[in-house]
């Protein structure tokens, strides 16, 4: 399978425990004062740092942009808003059946949908869709590269030939990074030398409740409500997306009235000031997102199993958890993310001995380890600190050391020279099905295997996983993965969400497998 490279954020991204948690006061250190509801149909919501590729679901790959994407373009499927686990939910298909061998899906399709030139959205619009992925050759092209064929017997009825066995393709459907639809006729109007990717830098061909009206590269994106929209009328007719470069700036907005919301942008210090200001709302709203420990085998530390493995029991998760991610995790609880899987447990117990006596019998030279984190991540630097601490109180020198994103992602190719620990509360899937976990995590492939520590046999046992859709087979890998001590979960993260108090539907507005923004034709105005 094609592999699907996806990022790290260094952004400290959400507040704590559960889904919709009523909405309780906050405000940071501001004036707590709260603004008065807009008068003209303009929400403002503010993004930390510019989305960083254009606004184009085949070529758009990380956080921040879904703001834009998740409001403009609709997949097939999408995830039911307002849980805390996976449930697939109908967007453009209303219903859908799967054979019993994983190779072929029938979809129904949504009646009087338009795309945003008007024209009519059919079954016919599903294959250019997939094309035009498979043409840009972007990171979620992946997605679409088994399909075979796709056949059209009416307009509201698509059938999906695989050439080979996918149980997780409906959730490649559903992924908020998953194939959106375009409209053909725009599609081939626009098409240039680049398959439209100039295009839609600044402009858009989806379906959804919002158009893309102004794309201004680190200053501001603008979202418009489509008339025709199928979906009705949204509340506002206008989204600005203002960009900050500061977080601090980002808050005095906030704090001043001058934006409406933040969305999963918010350090971890500011995050219990809002929670106490009745001048602001604050929502902690489950996602993806995953704190995480990564070690590697390829420097002689870790090299062996049973040193990486004591350095997990090592580890007391929930005191790690509670004195430093408090404000934006709960515990995780299994070796796969938020609800994906049932009967997903961690065996590992908490037991520091091991690591001890593991370092006692090494000589002094090899007594020393370098822990890294993403240059900006506050929150994954505290967690490294007081790991480095632990550590060097049994004996080991430990550094701590920040890495830009790029070289985070170049460790793939040389990982003797990546550091011996990775921390980062700031990851994701990209979809809600234990496959896509597994492979991008696990699997040496996978694109989020940063140090390249694993076991082929996960590998294959996913890979079987993913043709049958087997629980069982799903349990098995993950039991594999934490026998070799590679990868330790450590939290699950959530998105904080601080708004005006006037902002309502914030919580049925968001969905776990979409970080970092809400459907914002779902919002409204409290009344007054």
């Amino acid at each position: 399978m094609p592999r699907p490279v996806r990022r790290v954020v260094p952004m400290a991204g959400a507040l704590t425990l559960a889904l919709s948690l009523a909405a309780c006061g906050g405000g940071s250190s501001g004036s707590g004062s709260a603004s008065e509801p807009p008068t003209d149909g303009v929400l403002t919501v503010g993004l930390l740092n510019d989305i960083g590729q254009p606004a184009d679901p085949d070529v758009y790959y990380a956080g921040n942009g879904l703001a834009v994407t998740t409001n403009v373009y609709e997949g097939l499927l999408t995830y039911q808003p307002g849980t805390d686990s996976p449930t697939l939910a109908p967007a453009l298909a209303t219903a859908w059946e799967a054979s019993a061998d994983n190779t072929t899906f029938t979809l129904h399709l949504q009646e009087g949908v338009t795309f945003h030139d008007g024209t009519p959205f059919t079954s016919a619009a599903i294959k250019p869709s997939f094309d035009r992925r498979t043409a840009v050759d972007g990171g979620p092209a992946y997605m679409v590269a088994d399909v075979a064929s796709v056949e059209t017997p009416d307009d509201l009825t698509a059938v999906i030939h695989l050439s080979a066995p996918n149980s997780a393709f409906l959730d490649y459907l559903a992924s908020p990074y998953g194939p959106k639809m375009m409209s053909p006729t725009g599609l081939a109007a626009n098409a240039g030398d680049d398959a439209d990717q100039t295009y839609l830098t600044t402009h858009d061909l989806g379906t959804g409740p919002y158009q893309l009206t102004a794309a201004q590269v680190d200053q501001r994106y603008q979202l418009t409500a489509y008339d025709g929209y199928w979906g009705g009328d949204p509340t506002f007719t206008t989204v600005d997306l203002p960009v900050y470069s500061d977080v601090s700036a980002l808050q005095l907005a906030l704090d001043e009235g001058t934006i409406d919301a933040i969305v999963g942008a918010l350090p971890s210090q500011a995050q219990s000031s809002y929670a106490k200001d009745d001048s602001k709302s604050t929502y902690q709203l489950p996602t993806f997102q995953v704190a995480l420990m990564q070690l590697n085998s390829n420097r002689p530390f870790f090299a062996g199993t049973d040193a990486r493995l004591a350095m997990r029991a090592a580890l007391d998760v929930p005191a790690l958890v509670k004195q430093n991610l408090s404000g934006k995790a709960a515990d995780a609880t299994g070796m796969y993310g938020r609800g994906m899987l049932e009967g997903d447990s961690l065996s590992t117990e908490h037991d520091p001995s091991l690591l001890a006596d593991y370092v006692g019998t090494l000589p002094a030279d090899q007594k020393s380890l370098v822990i890294g984190f993403t240059a900006g991540a506050t929150d994954d630097q505290q967690v490294a600190n007081v790991v480095a601490a632990q550590l060097q109180a049994i004996g080991v020198r430990a550094t701590v050391q920040s890495y830009p994103t790029s070289q985070v992602y170049s460790w793939a190719d040389d990982p003797a020279n990546a550091p011996d620990v990775f921390f980062t509360t700031g990851t994701w899937p990209d979809a809600g099905n234990p496959y896509l976990w597994g492979h991008v995590f696990w699997d040496l492939t996978g694109g989020l295997n940063y140090l390249q520590c694993g076991d082929d046999r996960v590998a294959t046992t996913l890979t079987d996983a993913l043709r049958t859709g087997d629980p069982a087979a799903y349990l098995q890998a993950g039991q594999l993965e934490e026998a070799t001590g590679c990868y330790t979960n450590l939290a699950y993260v959530n998105d904080a969400v601080v708004t005006q108090p006037w902002l309502t539907g914030v919580a049925e507005a968001h969905d776990v497998a979409t970080p970092y923004t809400l459907q914002f034709d779902r919002l409204g105005v409290a009344a007054s």
